[in-house]
C-alpha cells in the first residue's frame, strides 16, 4: 500500500467517514445536540409556562458551547472506537488508504466536522424554541446585551474594561481556542490508549492526575504561607505593571496550549502508525 499522501484517496476516506457518521456516532451526537432542550424543559417545569423567567442569550451560548465541546470529546471514541482494538481494528487498518490519510480524516471529523454539525443543530434547535409563543427563550441568540446591561447596573467601569479587552482580546481568543482544541486532543489521544469506556476512563485519569497534583502542591503552598514567602511574592507582584503581567501570562498560556496540542496530536499519530492488530 502506498504510504504517501494522495488527495484522491484522502477524499475517499473523508467521504466514507461522512457516510459512517450516523452509523457510528449519529445517535450520540443527536442526544448531545438535544441537551439544551432538556435544560429548556427543566426550566419550564421549575418556573411554570405562564410565569416563566427568560434564559438570556449569553447563557444559551454557554449551553451551545458545552454541546460542541461534548461532541468533540465524544467523537473519537464513537467514530473510531476500533482504531486501537486488536482484531476489531483490522477493518480500520486495511482501508485502502495510507495511515496519514486516515489520521488526517480522523482529525478533520473529531476537531471540525462533528462539532460543527452539533453547533448547527443546536442553533437550529434554539431558533425553533425561540419561535414558540411560550417558554424561557424570548430573545434570539444574536440579540445579546442583557449581560452587558447588568454589568453597567453594578457600575463597572466600561471604558477601563474596553481597554483591557482591547489589550488581551487577540492573544486571549487564540489562547482560548488552543485550550479548547487541547481538551479535544486529550480525548483524541486517549482514544488510542484505552480500549473500553474511553471517555469515562479519560475523565477518571484526569481526576486522578489533578488529585495527585493537589497532594503535591498543597504542602508546598502551605509551607510558603507559613514562611511568609507567598506574601512577599504578592507584594513584589503589586509593583509589576498589571497590563504587562496579564499579557505575559496570556503569551505563556498560548505557548503552553500550542505545545500541548501539538504534542498530543503528534503522539496520537505516532501511536496509530505503530499500532499492532
Amino acid at each position: 500500500m502506498n504510504q504517501k499522501f494522495g488527495w484522491s484517496r484522502f477524499c475517499k476516506v473523508v467521504r466514507k467517514d461522512f457516510y459512517n457518521i450516523w452509523q457510528n456516532a449519529g445517535h450520540t451526537l443527536l442526544i448531545i445536540t438535544l441537551l439544551p432542550l432538556a435544560a429548556w424543559l427543566l426550566w419550564a417545569v421549575l418556573n411554570g409556562i405562564e410565569f416563566i423567567s427568560p434564559i438570556i442569550p449569553e447563557v444559551r451560548w454557554c449551553f451551545i458551547y458545552g454541546v460542541v465541546m461534548l461532541a468533540a470529546i465524544m467523537t473519537p471514541s464513537r467514530m473510531y472506537r476500533t482504531c486501537n482494538v486488536p482484531r476489531e481494528g483490522i477493518y480500520f487498518a486495511m482501508l485502502p488508504a495510507s495511515k496519514l490519510e486516515k489520521f488526517l480524516s480522523m482529525i478533520l471529523y473529531a476537531f471540525i466536522v462533528c462539532p460543527l454539525l452539533c453547533l448547527f443543530g443546536s442553533v437550529v434547535l434554539d431558533c425553533f424554541l425561540t419561535m414558540l409563543p411560550f417558554g424561557p427563550y424570548e430573545q434570539w441568540l444574536w440579540q445579546g446585551g442583557t449581560l452587558s446591561a447588568a454589568l453597567n447596573e453594578i457600575r463597572i467601569d466600561t471604558e477601563e474594561m474596553a481597554v483591557w479587552l482591547t489589550i488581551t482580546s487577540g492573544i486571549g481568543i487564540v489562547a482560548m481556542v488552543l485550550s479548547c482544541l487541547g481538551n479535544v486532543a486529550t480525548f483524541f489521544f486517549t482514544n488510542t490508549i484505552f480500549k473500553k469506556h474511553k471517555v469515562l476512563m479519560t475523565f477518571l485519569w484526569l481526576w486522578l492526575i489533578s488529585f495527585a497534583f493537589q497532594i503535591i502542591l498543597t504542602p508546598i503552598f502551605g509551607g510558603m504561607m507559613i514562611n511568609g514567602n507567598i506574601f512577599s511574592w504578592f507584594e513584589n507582584l503589586e509593583a509589576v505593571d498589571p497590563k504587562r503581567f496579564i499579557r505575559v501570562c496570556l503569551w505563556i498560556g498560548l505557548v503552553y496550549n500550542a505545545l500541548y496540542l501539538g504534542v498530543l496530536v503528534w503522539w496520537s499519530g505516532y501511536r496509530l502508525k505503530r499500532m499492532k492488530y
